[in-house]
């Protein structure tokens, strides 16, 4: 996941959930232009979630868990 204030910085490393407008995350709509992500590493640990919650507000907060990111700044590789 990259920055979702514009730069090129690698925020957090996880696994893509769902791109389902209508899909949850901690019982809020993910809405449109967004993915459900699973982070599993957080590379840069104290940057702010891009839609905060009140149990989570920054990456580190969040492994382990889903978190909705903006689908521009997501980007997918295949399983090796």
């Amino acid at each position: 996941m990259l920055d979702f204030e514009g730069s090129d910085t690698v925020v957090a490393e996880g696994r893509w959930s769902s791109s389902d407008p209508n899909a949850l995350v901690h019982h809020i709509p993910l809405g449109s232009n967004a993915v459900r992500v699973w982070v599993d590493i957080a590379r840069q640990p104290l940057k702010f979630l891009w839609k905060v919650t009140p149990y989570m507000t920054t990456i580190e907060e969040s492994i382990g868990s889903t978190i909705a990111w903006p689908a521009d700044r997501v980007i997918m590789f295949a399983p090796n």
